[in-house]
């Protein structure tokens, strides 16, 4: 899907992977050992209920995605190539206003509710932000029904929507990082209910854009760790306690 090609060839290609993803139906599991509890238990129990064989997984960096059809071949590529666990991460440790504005219009919170205020930021700063998103949010308004065109406000949340709807079409568990990758969600959710059953955040959070799209997703939360980074450091421990739990 080249990008001199008609947007309805985007909304077509979209339909045909929507179609491809099927209601869940978890596997047969095992009881766990008694000596596994909390919050392995909880992770062993999300992965044996979707994946039947050994962990395979492939971390996914979205920091430079571009657009949606990037997202899927990135994703078919990691499956083809034998993955079963896509770990989404970022090497940018920040939420752009776009990622808030579409957070804000999908979880229909206003702008103060998603904006978190890190040690260090002035209240001037933070008041000029959260302008920002409320403009942002008011201006797109009326394509809060449209998730195709509100994922193009931001590259990379387009680029992770495209990993997110292949994974589930392709019945493939997906690890999100940060706060990109749930708008990314929250867009695909609008495409097809059924896709976030693939879907764990990384790890709790302080930042309300997170906490508020996790509820809105009804995906599991992660670790508790309460992590206020951006670039997958939850998600990525949750690969590697999951590592160690196959291993066990």
């Amino acid at each position: 899907m080249s990008s001199d090609q008609p947007p309805e060839s985007k909304g077509a290609f979209v339909d045909s992977l929507t179609e491809r993803v099927e209601p869940f139906v978890p596997l047969a599991i095992d009881p766990l050992p008694p000596v596994i509890t909390g919050a392995l238990a909880e992770l062993g129990i999300w992965w044996q209920e979707r994946v039947s064989i050994d962990l395979s997984m492939t971390t996914i960096d979205t920091t430079h995605g571009d657009n949606f059809e990037s997202g899927c071949n990135t994703a078919n590529t990691a499956i083809d190539s034998g993955a079963n666990l896509l770990i989404l991460i970022s090497s940018h440790n920040y939420c752009s206003p776009e990622v808030r504005a579409i957070i804000g219009l999908l979880c229909r919170k206003d702008a103060f509710s998603i904006y978190f205020q890190d040690q260090g930021t002035t209240d001037q700063f933070a008041m000029r932000s959260i302008a920002e998103i409320r403009d942002l949010m008011h201006r797109h308004m009326a394509i809060r029904g449209e998730p195709l065109l509100l994922a193009e406000l931001d590259p990379t949340v387009d680029f992770a929507a495209g990993v997110l709807l292949t994974a589930s079409a392709r019945r493939t568990p997906v690890i999100t990082g940060n706060s990109t990758h749930l708008a990314a969600a929250l867009i695909v959710q609008r495409l097809t209910m059924k896709a976030s059953n693939w879907w764990r955040h990384g790890s709790t959070s302080l930042d309300p854009a997170i906490t508020s799209s996790v509820d809105r997703l009804g995906i599991p939360a992660g670790l508790d760790l309460n992590l206020t980074d951006h670039t997958g450091i939850g998600a990525q421990i949750s690969a590697q306690l999951l590592q160690s739990f196959i291993e066990d």
